[in-house]
Protein backbone atom coordinates (compact mmCIF):
# COMPACT_ATOMS: atom_id res chain seq x y z
CA UNK A 1 0.00 0.00 0.00
CA UNK A 2 1.23 3.18 -0.96
CA UNK A 3 1.43 5.56 2.03
CA UNK A 4 1.05 8.98 2.21
CA UNK A 5 4.31 11.59 2.19
CA UNK A 6 3.19 13.45 5.40
CA UNK A 7 3.32 9.38 7.09
CA UNK A 8 6.33 8.57 6.38
CA UNK A 9 9.14 8.53 8.94
CA UNK A 10 12.09 11.19 7.94
CA UNK A 11 14.34 8.77 6.83
CA UNK A 12 11.95 7.65 4.04
CA UNK A 13 11.14 11.01 2.33
CA UNK A 14 12.73 12.32 -0.83
CA UNK A 15 13.64 15.30 -0.47
CA UNK A 16 13.15 18.18 -3.04
CA UNK A 17 15.80 20.91 -3.76
CA UNK A 18 14.01 21.85 -7.56
CA UNK A 19 10.87 20.61 -8.68
CA UNK A 20 10.79 17.39 -10.76
CA UNK A 21 7.66 16.07 -12.24
CA UNK A 22 8.36 12.26 -12.30
CA UNK A 23 5.53 12.21 -15.66
CA UNK A 24 8.32 13.80 -17.68
CA UNK A 25 10.75 11.64 -16.83
CA UNK A 26 11.33 8.67 -19.71
CA UNK A 27 14.42 6.72 -18.29
CA UNK A 28 16.44 6.74 -14.59
CA UNK A 29 20.05 5.35 -14.14
CA UNK A 30 21.90 4.13 -11.16
CA UNK A 31 25.07 4.27 -9.72
CA UNK A 32 25.66 0.49 -8.57
CA UNK A 33 28.50 1.25 -5.43
CA UNK A 34 26.87 3.13 -2.71
CA UNK A 35 23.86 3.81 -4.78
CA UNK A 36 22.09 0.53 -5.47
CA UNK A 37 24.69 -1.83 -3.83
CA UNK A 38 24.56 -0.40 -0.47
CA UNK A 39 28.03 -1.74 1.46
CA UNK A 40 28.38 -2.49 5.34
CA UNK A 41 30.55 0.49 5.62
CA UNK A 42 32.92 -0.66 8.66
CA UNK A 43 33.91 -3.96 7.32
CA UNK A 44 34.16 -2.90 3.74
CA UNK A 45 36.30 0.29 4.82
CA UNK A 46 38.23 -1.41 7.72
CA UNK A 47 38.57 -4.33 4.75
CA UNK A 48 40.37 -1.30 2.55
CA UNK A 49 42.22 0.40 5.24
CA UNK A 50 44.20 -2.88 6.05
CA UNK A 51 44.63 -3.92 2.03
CA UNK A 52 46.46 -0.60 1.80
CA UNK A 53 48.73 -0.28 4.75
CA UNK A 54 50.04 -4.04 3.99
CA UNK A 55 50.72 -2.52 0.92
CA UNK A 56 52.31 0.66 2.42
CA UNK A 57 54.42 -1.79 4.78
CA UNK A 58 55.89 -3.62 1.62
CA UNK A 59 56.86 -0.37 0.00
CA UNK A 60 59.24 0.69 2.67
CA UNK A 61 57.02 2.37 5.52
CA UNK A 62 57.59 1.52 9.23
CA UNK A 63 56.14 -1.88 10.21
CA UNK A 64 55.17 0.00 13.70
CA UNK A 65 52.19 0.94 11.15
CA UNK A 66 50.42 -2.10 12.00
CA UNK A 67 49.24 -1.31 14.71
CA UNK A 68 47.12 1.05 13.13
CA UNK A 69 43.35 -0.01 13.52
CA UNK A 70 40.55 1.31 11.54
CA UNK A 71 38.15 3.76 13.24
CA UNK A 72 34.82 3.53 11.61
CA UNK A 73 33.15 6.69 13.34
CA UNK A 74 36.62 9.09 12.60
CA UNK A 75 35.93 10.32 8.92
CA UNK A 76 32.93 11.31 7.48
CA UNK A 77 32.21 12.65 3.96
CA UNK A 78 32.37 16.57 3.14
CA UNK A 79 35.54 17.50 4.70
CA UNK A 80 38.51 19.02 3.16
CA UNK A 81 42.31 18.05 3.38
CA UNK A 82 44.85 19.84 3.13
CA UNK A 83 47.36 17.09 2.55
CA UNK A 84 50.62 19.92 2.09
CA UNK A 85 50.15 20.49 6.44
CA UNK A 86 48.26 17.57 7.20
CA UNK A 87 45.38 18.97 8.19
CA UNK A 88 41.64 17.50 7.47
CA UNK A 89 39.04 20.40 7.88
CA UNK A 90 35.20 20.58 8.03
CA UNK A 91 33.68 23.51 6.25
CA UNK A 92 30.70 25.42 6.00
CA UNK A 93 29.08 27.04 2.83
CA UNK A 94 30.57 30.47 3.37
CA UNK A 95 34.46 28.59 3.07
CA UNK A 96 34.78 29.08 7.09
CA UNK A 97 36.88 26.59 8.41
CA UNK A 98 34.92 24.99 11.57
CA UNK A 99 37.00 22.05 12.69
CA UNK A 100 40.25 21.05 12.50
CA UNK A 101 42.36 18.13 12.81
CA UNK A 102 46.36 17.57 12.58
CA UNK A 103 46.45 14.01 12.25
CA UNK A 104 44.12 12.94 15.21
CA UNK A 105 44.47 16.43 17.08
CA UNK A 106 42.17 18.70 17.30
CA UNK A 107 43.62 22.24 16.30
CA UNK A 108 42.42 25.01 18.42
CA UNK A 109 40.13 28.26 17.27
CA UNK A 110 43.30 30.13 16.88
CA UNK A 111 45.44 28.19 14.95
CA UNK A 112 42.50 27.33 12.56
CA UNK A 113 41.94 31.60 12.28
CA UNK A 114 45.15 32.02 11.37
CA UNK A 115 46.08 29.01 9.22
CA UNK A 116 42.83 29.28 7.22
CA UNK A 117 40.30 32.16 8.48
CA UNK A 118 42.30 34.80 8.41
CA UNK A 119 42.84 34.63 4.61
CA UNK A 120 41.28 33.18 1.54
CA UNK A 121 42.36 30.17 0.23
CA UNK A 122 40.81 27.92 -2.60
CA UNK A 123 38.94 24.39 -1.98
CA UNK A 124 40.13 23.27 -5.14
CA UNK A 125 43.85 23.26 -3.88
CA UNK A 126 42.46 20.60 -1.11
CA UNK A 127 41.50 17.03 -1.43
CA UNK A 128 37.49 16.69 -1.05
CA UNK A 129 36.15 13.71 0.50
CA UNK A 130 33.56 13.15 -1.78
CA UNK A 131 33.05 9.57 -1.92
CA UNK A 132 32.58 6.62 0.41
CA UNK A 133 35.73 4.79 -0.88
CA UNK A 134 37.68 7.90 0.11
CA UNK A 135 36.80 7.21 3.71
CA UNK A 136 39.71 4.59 4.34
CA UNK A 137 41.98 6.39 2.89
CA UNK A 138 42.31 9.72 4.53
CA UNK A 139 41.37 7.77 8.05
CA UNK A 140 44.96 5.93 6.99
CA UNK A 141 46.17 9.29 6.07
CA UNK A 142 45.29 11.09 9.07
CA UNK A 143 46.74 7.84 11.75
CA UNK A 144 50.26 8.14 9.54
CA UNK A 145 50.46 12.23 9.90
CA UNK A 146 49.64 11.63 13.86
CA UNK A 147 52.20 9.09 14.06
CA UNK A 148 54.63 11.10 12.21
CA UNK A 149 53.93 13.99 14.93
CA UNK A 150 54.76 11.22 17.78
CA UNK A 151 57.82 10.16 15.82
CA UNK A 152 59.65 12.71 14.15
CA UNK A 153 62.06 11.68 11.30
CA UNK A 154 61.07 7.85 11.20
CA UNK A 155 59.49 8.92 7.83
CA UNK A 156 61.25 10.98 5.80
CA UNK A 157 58.51 12.19 3.45
CA UNK A 158 56.16 15.35 3.44
CA UNK A 159 52.83 15.40 4.32
CA UNK A 160 52.01 15.42 0.19
CA UNK A 161 54.37 12.62 -0.21
CA UNK A 162 52.54 10.23 2.52
CA UNK A 163 49.00 10.98 0.74
CA UNK A 164 50.42 10.61 -3.17
CA UNK A 165 51.46 6.81 -1.28
CA UNK A 166 48.39 6.73 0.03
CA UNK A 167 46.24 7.25 -3.15
CA UNK A 168 48.39 5.28 -5.21
CA UNK A 169 47.72 2.11 -3.10
CA UNK A 170 44.27 2.44 -2.28
CA UNK A 171 43.77 2.75 -6.25
CA UNK A 172 45.82 -0.36 -6.95
CA UNK A 173 44.10 -2.32 -4.37
CA UNK A 174 41.12 -1.65 -5.82
CA UNK A 175 42.40 -1.67 -9.73
CA UNK A 176 44.45 -4.85 -8.96
CA UNK A 177 41.20 -7.03 -7.64
CA UNK A 178 42.89 -7.27 -4.04
CA UNK A 179 39.85 -5.80 -2.47
CA UNK A 180 37.21 -7.22 -4.70
CA UNK A 181 37.97 -10.61 -5.01
CA UNK A 182 37.37 -10.78 -0.96
CA UNK A 183 34.54 -8.98 -0.89
CA UNK A 184 32.62 -11.10 -3.49
CA UNK A 185 34.19 -14.40 -1.04
CA UNK A 186 31.66 -12.95 1.44
CA UNK A 187 29.12 -11.10 0.24
CA UNK A 188 26.73 -10.65 3.13
CA UNK A 189 29.48 -9.72 5.51
CA UNK A 190 30.56 -6.40 2.83
CA UNK A 191 27.48 -5.64 1.08
CA UNK A 192 23.77 -5.04 2.58
CA UNK A 193 20.24 -6.16 0.97
CA UNK A 194 17.58 -3.45 1.16
CA UNK A 195 14.32 -5.76 1.09
CA UNK A 196 12.62 -2.52 -0.73
CA UNK A 197 14.56 -2.03 -3.55
CA UNK A 198 13.29 -4.44 -6.09
CA UNK A 199 9.73 -3.53 -5.39
CA UNK A 200 10.79 0.38 -5.81
CA UNK A 201 12.81 -0.70 -9.33
CA UNK A 202 9.53 -2.83 -10.55
CA UNK A 203 7.09 -0.46 -9.58
CA UNK A 204 9.18 2.21 -11.72
CA UNK A 205 9.46 -0.33 -14.39
CA UNK A 206 5.89 -1.35 -14.86
CA UNK A 207 5.04 2.32 -14.85
CA UNK A 208 6.58 2.63 -18.15
CA UNK A 209 10.14 4.21 -17.37
CA UNK A 210 13.66 3.06 -18.62
CA UNK A 211 15.74 1.98 -16.41
CA UNK A 212 19.96 2.09 -16.98
CA UNK A 213 22.68 0.76 -14.51
CA UNK A 214 25.52 3.08 -15.38
CA UNK A 215 28.56 1.91 -13.31
CA UNK A 216 32.56 2.77 -12.83
CA UNK A 217 32.82 -1.32 -12.12
CA UNK A 218 33.60 -4.04 -14.39
CA UNK A 219 31.26 -6.38 -15.83
CA UNK A 220 32.09 -9.19 -13.77
CA UNK A 221 32.03 -7.80 -10.41
CA UNK A 222 28.61 -5.69 -11.54
CA UNK A 223 27.20 -9.28 -12.35
CA UNK A 224 27.51 -11.37 -9.45
CA UNK A 225 26.96 -8.14 -6.75
CA UNK A 226 23.98 -6.87 -8.80
CA UNK A 227 22.47 -10.49 -8.83
CA UNK A 228 23.35 -10.34 -4.75
CA UNK A 229 21.34 -7.46 -4.13
CA UNK A 230 18.58 -7.91 -6.56
CA UNK A 231 18.13 -12.16 -5.50
CA UNK A 232 15.31 -13.38 -3.13
CA UNK A 233 16.80 -16.78 -2.43
CA UNK A 234 20.51 -18.41 -2.36
CA UNK A 235 20.88 -18.37 -5.54
CA UNK A 236 23.02 -15.11 -6.91
CA UNK A 237 25.08 -16.54 -9.68
CA UNK A 238 22.52 -16.35 -12.80
CA UNK A 239 21.77 -13.28 -15.21
CA UNK A 240 18.04 -12.83 -14.10
CA UNK A 241 18.77 -9.27 -12.34
CA UNK A 242 19.14 -8.11 -16.13
CA UNK A 243 15.48 -8.44 -16.81
CA UNK A 244 14.82 -5.08 -14.62
CA UNK A 245 17.18 -3.06 -16.41
CA UNK A 246 16.51 -2.17 -20.28
CA UNK A 247 20.51 -1.85 -20.56
CA UNK A 248 23.52 -1.43 -18.25
CA UNK A 249 27.14 -0.11 -18.75
CA UNK A 250 29.70 -0.83 -16.89
CA UNK A 251 33.55 0.45 -16.91
CA UNK A 252 32.01 4.01 -17.86
CA UNK A 253 34.71 5.63 -15.92
CA UNK A 254 32.64 8.33 -14.75
CA UNK A 255 32.88 11.57 -14.70
CA UNK A 256 35.11 10.84 -18.17
CA UNK A 257 31.38 9.14 -19.54
CA UNK A 258 29.52 13.03 -19.23
CA UNK A 259 33.02 14.79 -20.50
CA UNK A 260 35.28 12.37 -22.58
CA UNK A 261 34.30 10.69 -26.18
CA UNK A 262 35.53 6.87 -25.56
CA UNK A 263 33.50 4.51 -27.38
CA UNK A 264 31.07 1.47 -26.22
CA UNK A 265 31.79 -1.80 -26.48
CA UNK A 266 29.61 -4.70 -26.33
CA UNK A 267 30.23 -7.10 -23.22
CA UNK A 268 29.50 -11.03 -23.87
CA UNK A 269 28.06 -11.95 -20.29
CA UNK A 270 29.24 -15.39 -20.14
CA UNK A 271 33.03 -14.91 -20.68
CA UNK A 272 33.26 -11.20 -19.82
CA UNK A 273 34.84 -10.26 -23.24
CA UNK A 274 34.82 -6.79 -25.00
CA UNK A 275 34.09 -6.30 -28.94
CA UNK A 276 33.60 -3.33 -30.92
CA UNK A 277 29.80 -1.59 -31.02
CA UNK A 278 28.39 -0.86 -33.86
CA UNK A 279 26.96 2.68 -32.38
CA UNK A 280 23.34 2.28 -33.67
CA UNK A 281 21.60 1.16 -30.77
CA UNK A 282 21.35 -0.37 -27.35
CA UNK A 283 19.54 -3.83 -28.56
CA UNK A 284 22.98 -5.97 -27.07
CA UNK A 285 21.89 -4.74 -23.49
CA UNK A 286 25.44 -4.82 -22.17
CA UNK A 287 27.77 -2.21 -22.91
CA UNK A 288 31.69 -1.19 -21.70
CA UNK A 289 32.56 2.42 -21.68
CA UNK A 290 31.17 4.46 -24.27
CA UNK A 291 29.93 8.16 -23.10
CA UNK A 292 26.95 10.42 -22.30
CA UNK A 293 26.95 12.19 -26.02
CA UNK A 294 26.57 9.31 -27.53
CA UNK A 295 24.28 7.43 -25.09
CA UNK A 296 21.84 10.04 -25.64
CA UNK A 297 21.79 9.77 -29.45
CA UNK A 298 21.31 5.96 -29.86
CA UNK A 299 18.64 5.85 -27.33
CA UNK A 300 17.05 8.59 -28.39
CA UNK A 301 17.06 10.00 -24.90
CA UNK A 302 17.40 13.95 -23.77
CA UNK A 303 18.25 16.13 -21.22
CA UNK A 304 15.38 16.76 -18.74
CA UNK A 305 13.79 12.91 -19.66
CA UNK A 306 16.85 11.43 -18.26
CA UNK A 307 16.78 11.29 -13.91
CA UNK A 308 20.28 9.78 -12.49
CA UNK A 309 20.79 8.26 -9.34
CA UNK A 310 23.66 8.56 -7.30
CA UNK A 311 25.76 8.83 -4.42
CA UNK A 312 28.92 11.02 -5.80
CA UNK A 313 28.48 14.75 -5.88
CA UNK A 314 31.41 15.08 -8.23
CA UNK A 315 31.28 11.85 -10.20
CA UNK A 316 27.33 10.92 -10.40
CA UNK A 317 25.75 15.09 -10.05
CA UNK A 318 27.53 17.67 -11.23
CA UNK A 319 28.55 16.62 -14.79
CA UNK A 320 25.54 14.60 -15.54
CA UNK A 321 23.70 17.65 -14.21
CA UNK A 322 25.69 20.96 -15.86
CA UNK A 323 26.75 18.86 -19.25
CA UNK A 324 23.55 17.40 -20.12
CA UNK A 325 20.67 18.82 -17.88
CA UNK A 326 19.79 15.37 -16.90
CA UNK A 327 17.84 15.52 -13.87
CA UNK A 328 19.64 13.92 -10.22
CA UNK A 329 18.76 12.48 -6.97
CA UNK A 330 21.33 12.12 -4.48
CA UNK A 331 22.11 9.12 -2.12
CA UNK A 332 22.84 10.44 0.90
CA UNK A 333 23.24 7.52 3.01
CA UNK A 334 24.33 8.62 6.38
CA UNK A 335 21.26 10.74 6.60
CA UNK A 336 19.45 7.45 7.86
CA UNK A 337 21.53 7.50 10.77
CA UNK A 338 21.77 10.71 11.28
CA UNK A 339 17.83 11.08 11.16
CA UNK A 340 17.34 8.43 13.74
CA UNK A 341 20.15 10.42 16.24
CA UNK A 342 18.58 13.65 15.86
CA UNK A 343 14.87 12.23 16.27
CA UNK A 344 14.44 15.63 18.24
CA UNK A 345 16.39 17.79 16.46
CA UNK A 346 13.44 19.82 15.41
CA UNK A 347 12.72 20.47 18.82
CA UNK A 348 16.64 22.31 19.49
CA UNK A 349 16.41 23.90 16.53
CA UNK A 350 13.40 25.66 17.68
CA UNK A 351 14.93 25.90 21.09
CA UNK A 352 18.28 27.42 19.35
CA UNK A 353 16.41 29.96 16.87
CA UNK A 354 14.37 31.14 20.13
CA UNK A 355 17.35 32.19 21.93
CA UNK A 356 19.34 33.65 19.17
CA UNK A 357 16.34 36.05 19.10
CA UNK A 358 16.20 36.80 22.40
CA UNK A 359 19.71 37.32 22.14
CA UNK A 360 19.46 40.00 19.67
CA UNK A 361 16.74 41.63 21.11
CA UNK A 362 19.32 42.10 24.27
CA UNK A 363 22.34 43.07 22.41
CA UNK A 364 20.15 45.78 20.03
CA UNK A 365 19.10 46.93 23.90
CA UNK A 366 22.65 46.64 25.17
CA UNK A 367 23.73 48.73 22.19
CA UNK A 368 20.83 51.67 23.12
CA UNK A 369 22.08 51.73 26.57
CA UNK A 370 25.57 52.08 25.87
CA UNK A 371 24.89 54.79 23.64
CA UNK A 372 23.20 56.40 26.52
CA UNK A 373 25.59 56.27 29.08
CA UNK A 374 27.59 57.87 25.91
CA UNK A 375 25.32 61.08 25.60
CA UNK A 376 25.01 61.73 29.64
CA UNK A 377 28.90 61.61 30.20
CA UNK A 378 29.01 63.54 26.99
CA UNK A 379 26.37 66.03 28.24
CA UNK A 380 28.08 66.07 31.90
CA UNK A 381 31.24 66.88 30.45
CA UNK A 382 30.01 69.69 29.30
CA UNK A 383 28.39 71.12 31.98
CA UNK A 384 30.80 73.61 33.63
CA UNK A 385 29.29 72.83 36.73
CA UNK A 386 30.73 70.49 39.13
CA UNK A 387 28.07 69.75 41.61
CA UNK A 388 25.33 69.75 38.55
CA UNK A 389 27.03 66.76 36.92
CA UNK A 390 27.69 64.70 39.85
CA UNK A 391 24.31 64.99 41.03
CA UNK A 392 21.92 65.28 37.74
CA UNK A 393 23.94 62.42 36.40
CA UNK A 394 25.48 60.18 38.47
CA UNK A 395 22.25 58.43 39.47
CA UNK A 396 21.49 58.01 35.65
CA UNK A 397 24.77 56.52 35.08
CA UNK A 398 24.45 54.24 37.76
CA UNK A 399 21.27 52.63 36.67
CA UNK A 400 22.41 52.51 33.65
CA UNK A 401 25.46 50.89 34.26
CA UNK A 402 23.39 47.98 36.46
CA UNK A 403 21.02 47.62 33.27
CA UNK A 404 24.46 47.57 31.04
CA UNK A 405 25.94 44.85 33.35
CA UNK A 406 22.11 42.86 33.45
CA UNK A 407 22.32 42.91 29.95
CA UNK A 408 25.65 41.62 29.73
CA UNK A 409 24.97 38.80 31.94
CA UNK A 410 21.84 38.03 30.16
CA UNK A 411 23.89 38.08 26.75
CA UNK A 412 26.86 35.85 27.77
CA UNK A 413 24.16 33.60 29.19
CA UNK A 414 22.30 32.67 26.45
CA UNK A 415 25.71 32.55 24.14
CA UNK A 416 26.57 29.50 26.10
CA UNK A 417 23.32 27.89 26.37
CA UNK A 418 23.34 28.17 22.53
CA UNK A 419 26.46 27.21 22.56
CA UNK A 420 25.77 23.80 24.72
CA UNK A 421 22.52 22.98 22.33
CA UNK A 422 24.79 23.20 19.56
CA UNK A 423 27.46 21.23 20.97
CA UNK A 424 25.02 18.68 22.32
CA UNK A 425 23.30 18.27 19.22
CA UNK A 426 26.62 17.94 16.53
CA UNK A 427 28.15 15.64 18.98
CA UNK A 428 24.99 13.38 18.99
CA UNK A 429 25.46 13.51 15.26
CA UNK A 430 28.74 12.88 15.28
CA UNK A 431 31.72 12.84 18.17
CA UNK A 432 34.47 14.44 15.72
CA UNK A 433 32.77 16.66 12.92
CA UNK A 434 29.20 17.08 13.71
CA UNK A 435 26.33 16.66 11.54
CA UNK A 436 27.00 16.01 7.90
CA UNK A 437 24.81 19.09 6.58
CA UNK A 438 25.97 21.78 9.06
CA UNK A 439 28.76 23.07 10.82
CA UNK A 440 27.12 24.53 13.90
CA UNK A 441 24.19 27.47 12.94
CA UNK A 442 25.78 27.34 8.94
CA UNK A 443 25.09 24.84 5.79
CA UNK A 444 28.14 22.59 5.75
CA UNK A 445 30.05 22.87 2.43
CA UNK A 446 28.57 19.40 1.44
CA UNK A 447 24.86 20.61 2.14
CA UNK A 448 25.87 23.48 -0.69
CA UNK A 449 26.65 21.01 -3.19
CA UNK A 450 23.90 19.35 -2.81
CA UNK A 451 21.65 22.37 -2.94
CA UNK A 452 23.81 23.50 -5.95
CA UNK A 453 23.87 20.24 -7.79
CA UNK A 454 20.95 17.71 -6.63
CA UNK A 455 17.39 17.88 -7.68
CA UNK A 456 16.44 15.66 -5.14
CA UNK A 457 18.25 13.84 -2.48
CA UNK A 458 17.31 10.60 0.27
CA UNK A 459 18.84 8.43 2.23
CA UNK A 460 18.41 5.02 0.19
CA UNK A 461 16.92 4.12 -3.22
CA UNK A 462 14.22 2.08 -2.09
CA UNK A 463 12.46 5.32 -1.07
CA UNK A 464 11.24 6.05 -4.21
CA UNK A 465 8.58 2.84 -3.67
CA UNK A 466 6.99 5.10 -1.31
CA UNK A 467 5.60 7.52 -3.97
CA UNK A 468 3.96 7.53 -7.51
CA UNK A 469 6.28 7.23 -10.90
CA UNK A 470 4.44 10.30 -11.81
CA UNK A 471 5.09 12.36 -8.33
CA UNK A 472 5.28 16.11 -8.79
CA UNK A 473 7.96 16.99 -6.45
CA UNK A 474 7.27 20.82 -5.84
CA UNK A 475 10.35 22.53 -3.64
CA UNK A 476 9.57 24.69 -0.72
CA UNK A 477 9.56 28.16 -1.38
CA UNK A 478 12.99 29.77 -0.81
CA UNK A 479 13.12 32.83 1.46
CA UNK A 480 15.58 35.23 0.96
CA UNK A 481 17.00 37.18 4.61
CA UNK A 482 14.78 40.03 3.93
CA UNK A 483 11.93 38.12 3.48
CA UNK A 484 12.06 36.34 6.64
CA UNK A 485 9.68 37.76 9.00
Amino acid sequence: MLELKNSLKPWQRIYVNRSLNMASIRAIGFDMDHTLAIYDRENFEELAFNITLEKFIEAGYPKDLLSLKFNPNFIIRGLLVDINRGNILKVDGHKYVKVAYHGRKKLDRETRRSLYNSQSYKADDFVSVDTFFALSEIQLYADIVDYMARNPGVISKTFEEVYRDIKYFIDLSHKDGTIKTKVLRNLPKYVKKDDGMIEALIKLKEAGKKLFLLTNSYWDYTNQIMAYILSKGKNHTNHQWLDIFDFVIVGSSKPGFFVGSQPFFEVLPDTGHLRIHDGLSLDHKIFHGGNAKLLERISSLRGDEVLYVGDHIYGDIIHSKHRFNWRTLLIIDELDFEFKNLSNSRKTHEEIQKLILEREMLEEQHHYIVKKVETLYEKGLATPHKEYREKVHSQKLSQLQQELSEKTEKISKITEEIDALLENRSFTAHPFWGELMRTGLERSRLAEQVIDYACLYSSKVSNLRYYSPFKKFTSAKELLPHEIS
